[in-house]
This record gives C-alpha cells, sequence and structure tokens, in this order.
C-alpha cells in the first residue's frame, strides 16, 4: 500500500534534486522554525527540515497538502497518536535489522527465526495502527486522510491479519521439528533444481499406533520408494534439499517484510511533517501572531502580502516583529536600500521563509499572503571571509552565484543580500547591472538588498521596468522603525553615524 497524505497520486514522491538546499535553510535561519516544529524529536527535524527545502511547484499539488496539514491541526493529538505507533514499530524493526547483521552471514535456519521476529513486530504494528484508525475514523474531513483510512482498513483487513499470524505460525512449526514439503526437478548434472516449498507442516508427535499405521500404509503402497539416510552422502544430499527450503521460506517472507516496512517508513515521514505543521501552528498561535493560508495565482510575478514578518526572528525573540507588506505582484525586481540595522536582511528573510512555505503546503507568517508559484528558490548571502585565504571574498561571491547560476531556471527566485559589496563601488556597480539584467531577461524574481548607490541610483533613474524601490525607514534623530517602504535609493548608508558608534567622536 502507498501512502497519499502529502502528494497527490500523480506525484508521489519528492523531486531528488535540489540544488544549494543547505545554503537556503543557513540564510532564511530554519533552524530555528523546525526545531519549534519538531520539539526534540530528531527524526520529526530532519523530516521537517528536509520538506521545507522541497516547495511543490504545482498549484493543485499545493493545495492538496494544504488540505491535509488543516486537518491535522484540527486532529493534532489524533495524528501525534499515529505518529508515535509508527514510529515505535520502525525503530523496533531498525533494532531487529541491526541485532541480525550482526550475526554475520546466519544459516537459512537462522534467517528463517529472525524472519519469525519480524513478521511479529509487523503483525503488531499493524494491529496497533488499526486500532488507532479505528478509533479515530471520521475525525478527518480532507481527501487526503479520508482515503488513506479507507485503504488501510481494506488492504490490513482482518483476514490479512489472520494469514500473518498463520504464517509466522508455520514458521515457528519449524523451529519445534515441523516438516518442509518441497518439490523440485532434476536439474543439470543430476541436481536438484526449481525448488517449491509446497507446505510447511506443524510438527505431531507420534501416536500410539502411528508405527502400525505406517507399516500398514507401506504394504498397501507397494511402488512407494524407501530412502534410507543412514548413507553419508544421501544425509548431506537431504540437508541441502532442507536448506534450500529454508532459504525459499526466508527470501519469501523477507521480500515481504520489506514491502510491509517501506510502507511504515513512508507513512512515518509523512505523519512526522504533518505533526511538525501542528506543532508550529499551536506554537504560534499561542502567541497570537498572525498566521494564514496562501492562495495562489500563477499569473503573479511577486508575493503579494500584507503584515508579513520574519517567522525565525518572531521565534527566537518571543515577540511580534515589526511587519511589512508588499501590495504589488508585477514586480519582477525589487532594489532594497537604506540604513544599516534597519531591516532589510529580515525583510529578505520574511520574503523567503513565507514563499518556501506556502510552497511547502503551510500556512505563512502574514495577514494575508498571495503568490505565484517559482520553479526554485535561491539565496545568496554574504559568507565570513576564508580563514584559510585561499579566495578572496568578492571571488567567493562570484564563484557561489556562478554555481547557482547554473541551476536557476526561469521562473524561479533569488534573494541577494549585499551581494557584491566586496569591491570598489564602480565595479560593484558594473556586476550588479549585468547580474540583475540577465535576471530580469529570464524572468527570474529578485530581491536585492543593498548599498551600492551608482546602481540603484542609475536604475532609478532611468525608470527600470517591473522594478520597485524600497527603503529602509529611518527617522532624521536615527531611530530605525524597521518597516521597509517604498522610496528613492539614498546616497549613504549612514557610515558615520556608525563610526561614531563604535569608536566615538
Amino acid at each position: 500500500m502507498k501512502v497519499y497524505l502529502l502528494f497527490p497520486r500523480e506525484q508521489s514522491n519528492y523531486e531528488d534534486v535540489v540544488p544549494f538546499r543547505n545554503d537556503l535553510a543557513d540564510d532564511l535561519l530554519l533552524d530555528s522554525i523546525v526545531n519549534v516544529m519538531s520539539k526534540n524529536d530528531r527524526f520529526v527535524f530532519q523530516t521537517c527540515k528536509r520538506f521545507l527545502s522541497e516547495p511543490l511547484t504545482d498549484i493543485r499539488h499545493i493545495y492538496y497538502r494544504q488540505a491535509a496539514i488543516k486537518d491535522a491541526i484540527g486532529n493534532k493529538r489524533t495524528v501525534l497518536d499515529l505518529y508515535t505507533t509508527v514510529a515505535e514499530v520502525v525503530t523496533d524493526l531498525s533494532n531487529c535489522r541491526e541485532r541480525n547483521k550482526k550475526k554475520g552471514n546466519p544459516s537459512a535456519a537462522v534467517r528463517v527465526i529472525d524472519s519469525i521476529e519480524i513478521l511479529d513486530i509487523l503483525a503488531t504494528g499493524l494491529e496497533r495502527l488499526k486500532n488507532e484508525i479505528t478509533v479515530s475514523y471520521g475525525k478527518f474531513t480532507s481527501e487526503n486522510f479520508v482515503k488513506f483510512y479507507d485503504e488501510f482498513l481494506a488492504e490490513f483487513d482482518a483476514g490479512f491479519l489472520l494469514m500473518i499470524h498463520e504464517k509466522k505460525q508455520a514458521l515457528q512449526a519449524l523451529q519445534v521439528g515441523g516438516e518442509i514439503q518441497i518439490s523440485a526437478r532434476l536439474g543439470a548434472g543430476l541436481k536438484a533444481d526449481n525448488f517449491l516449498v509446497n507446505s510447511v507442516v506443524e510438527y505431531q508427535s507420534k501416536r500410539k499406533f502411528e508405527k502400525i499405521e505406517s507399516l500398514f500404509s507401506t504394504l498397501l503402497k507397494k511402488d512407494e520408494i524407501r530412502i534410507s539416510f543412514e548413507d553419508l552422502q544421501l544425509n548431506r544430499d537431504c540437508k541441502d534439499l532442507e536448506n534450500a527450503g529454508l532459504l525459499h521460506i526466508a527470501n519469501g517472507f523477507e521480500g515481504f517484510s520489506r514491502e510491509i516496512q517501506k510502507f511504515f517508513d513512508t507513512l512515518r515521514q509523512q505523519l512526522a511533517f504533518l505533526y511538525g505543521c501542528a506543532n508550529l501552528h499551536t506554537h504560534m498561535s499561542g502567541m497570537t501572531f498572525p498566521l494564514c493560508f496562501p492562495e495562489f495565482d500563477a499569473s503573479i510575478k511577486s508575493p503579494m502580502a500584507i503584515g508579513l514578518y520574519d517567522l525565525s526572528l518572531a521565534i527566537s525573540m518571543l515577540r511580534m516583529p515589526v511587519a511589512n507588506s508588499l501590495p504589488d505582484g508585477d514586480t519582477l525586481l525589487f532594489l532594497i536600500t537604506g540604513t544599516n540595522r534597519g531591516g532589510k536582511t529580515t525583510f529578505l528573510r520574511s520574503i523567503g521563509t513565507a514563499q518556501l512555505m506556502a510552497q511547502c503546503g503551510m500556512f505563512v507568517p502574514a495577514k494575508t499572503f498571495r503568490a505565484g508559484i517559482y520553479r526554485r528558490i535561491f539565496s545568496h548571502f554574504v559568507r565570513k571571509e576564508d580563514a584559510a585565504m585561499t579566495s578572496g571574498r568578492l571571488e567567493e561571491e562570484l564563484s557561489r552565484l556562478s554555481k547557482i547560476i547554473d541551476y536557476v531556471k526561469s521562473g524561479s527566485m533569488i534573494l541577494l543580500n549585499e551581494s557584491f559589496a566586496t569591491t570598489s563601488e564602480r565595479e560593484g556597480a558594473h556586476i550588479a547591472e549585468e547580474i540583475v539584467q540577465a535576471f530580469y531577461d529570464n524572468n527570474i524574481t529578485c530581491f536585492f538588498v543593498t548599498h551600492i548607490y551608482a546602481f540603484t541610483k542609475k536604475a532609478y533613474d532611468e525608470n527600470y521596468q517591473a522594478t520597485q524601490f524600497l527603503q529602509a525607514e529611518r527617522f532624521e534623530d536615527g531611530t530605525r522603525t524597521y518597516r521597509i517602504l517604498p522610496g528613492e535609493p539614498s546616497m549613504t548608508g549612514y557610515g558615520m553615524e556608525l563610526y561614531n558608534e563604535i569608536v566615538g567622536v
């Protein structure tokens, strides 16, 4: 059985390669968000971080996942119970397989015994999960959960579970001297080939008159050939036949067990993400911070938001940060300038985080959020200087950007934070102009926080198309409001103000 809680049937897997996912997670400070989602569960942490780094690119699939997340939020306790049950089964299976690996190259008989233990874990796990589903049946309303519940109950019905128990009992019979009935044909060199296990018969204690009955049976079946196993070679050959039968049984049950374990592994991943989303929603709602499920419009070029804030900052400060808005959805280039420590980088993070969460089917930190779909999302933030001095800052920046350009596609989003600021104003302006123009020509939405006045002033004077000029608000007395508002690029980043604060006058 396949699990479709997060993916519709036509797209039941992740994108295999998501370039620079770690850079994006670091630049947006996603770990602080994922920590809240995971509640110290390492598997939930890793799963949620992975899903957050793999935005969906089909609006239908996003709305499909939204429905599951809304259902999980409304039934958080049930999702936790389901996740806990599945996680315990997967952990028990993993521990069992690890113990079996330490046995090296086990005999066929040992492999059969190992199969009994695994089958027991699976049977118990399926019964526990079925009980959880039966108790909570009817609580969920989304297509995702309703179909999963119905398909699980149909697939793993009473007959299926009974069959597992019967197979397990058959294997246990071999531990106490049961019999394997095998058929085979003669192959090359008169050796047995094409083994088939016909049945596994439970050991039956010998009855009082069994020998007499056997004698009469022999007399009646004169054509039957009896083989004596006193011959050592015959004994070895029979042992080989027995091992072949055991191996056939072990291989069959191991394949069956792997299929059921794959179901548990997939279900655990998808429930972990849903549980993480419910945790985050509970945490943020408890602090009365605004959250909304976004709407999507494939025709707009840039997000439109009211009351957008940086989620990672809100989590770290435990209070509501200054929120900003983006009213125009017809912009390809945002040039953001203004005073240092005025909230520009925070604003950039709020946009990237919200868009990423939106395309993962999640709620976003805003009062309202409407967005298009970006094929890929990239970030290019300033890095610390190379401690080994193997490359300069500008060289390192250009090298990273070059790698991003190798993967960027039309219809992507890129967040540039203080890029090209490590060279002269003139050279930085020239690089920025070439890069930004290339992004524009290829329909790539770009948010660019910069202090390169020569570039931003030229762009403003020449009235670049589909461009918004934003500025970090600052009052005359130096007070910063951390609001990002439309405004003409300013000539200074208030460097003397910083100098006076740090060095003194």
